[in-house]
């Protein structure tokens, strides 16, 4: 094998999302270092892979990350998996990136299934620019922080929550975001997959399931009326660049602004000249 840590991002809901590079590196690895046995045994039985595995979680991250580069070092090789999604985003993975590179330990990252992604395309919101934010802080001084942040934030926001936790967000956001969208993708991959696009004042937590993982995506701050279209000038040039058609750029810029359409439109045109 080429290197000898792999990082393999795994399913988010359905198990066969794994990719067949994905697979082979299991089946090929020495050990398989993973954040719950008990949940992973379930992907591998699955695809029939049996290999020796070792916990490796957020509380044994940085002693783990060193018991991992000293047994590379003596030739083992190794595949790191969470439970969901792809290693060092909100789960263990990044403190043995760092390690890796510090100790000159060679690695790669395989593509594959990741919930953010999947539900910022899925959210039907802006994704030229987007910001992930991770989980819900569970402290409220941490959470007021956040909503600061995300109050002045003009991109598209990605934040991951919790089923037992979705109701008090949702009363946040309408006392704070009370003006902007808010998609809510749930079960992603999974049978019972749920996207569900409004205005945040309008969302009953009532209608919302409360089961599974959530992601969030919040709208853009919208601009305030006393900016130009011309102050746009840079990123509708650079949207013109990158070949987008004047219809999408018209839309993607009436997102985030109060602008009417026929203004944001003539004065693409007279850009595009």
């Amino acid at each position: 094998m080429d290197y000898q840590i792999y990082f393999i991002p795994t399913p988010i809901g359905n198990l066969e999302d794994m990719t067949i590079r994905a697979i082979n590196t299991l089946k090929k690895v020495d050990i398989i270092a993973c954040e719950d046995t008990r949940e992973s045994k379930k992907l591998l039985d699955y695809y029939e892979i049996n290999k020796p595995l070792t916990s490796y979680h957020k509380f044994n991250e940085t002693s783990k990350s060193i018991e991992i580069i000293e047994n590379v070092k003596e030739g083992k090789t190794y595949g790191v998996i969470t439970d969901q999604g792809m290693p060092g985003i909100s789960d263990p993975g990044h403190i043995l990136i760092k390690q890796c590179i510090e100790e000159n330990v060679s690695y790669t990252i395989l593509p594959g299934a990741s919930a953010m992604i999947t539900a910022l395309v899925g959210s039907g919101l802006d994704n030229n620019k987007f910001t992930y934010y991770g989980f819900i802080p569970k402290k409220n001084s941490d959470k007021i922080k956040l909503y600061k942040e995300l109050e002045n934030e003009n991109k598209t926001s990605i934040i991951f929550d919790t089923p037992h936790n979705l109701e008090n967000t949702i009363a946040d956001f309408k006392k704070y975001f009370s003006d902007r969208k808010l998609c809510i993708a749930r079960e992603l991959t999974k049978k019972f997959e749920e996207y569900i696009l409004e205005d945040i004042s309008k969302i009953s937590i009532e209608e919302i399931t409360l089961k599974g993982e959530f992601v969030l995506l919040l709208s853009g701050k919208k601009q305030s009326n006393n900016l130009k279209i011309t102050d746009y000038e840079d990123e509708i040039k650079n949207q013109i660049d990158q070949g987008i058609s004047t219809k999408d750029i018209v839309k993607n810029i009436k997102k985030t602004t109060d602008f009417s359409k026929n203004e944001i439109y003539e004065y693409v045109l007279y850009l595009n000249k």
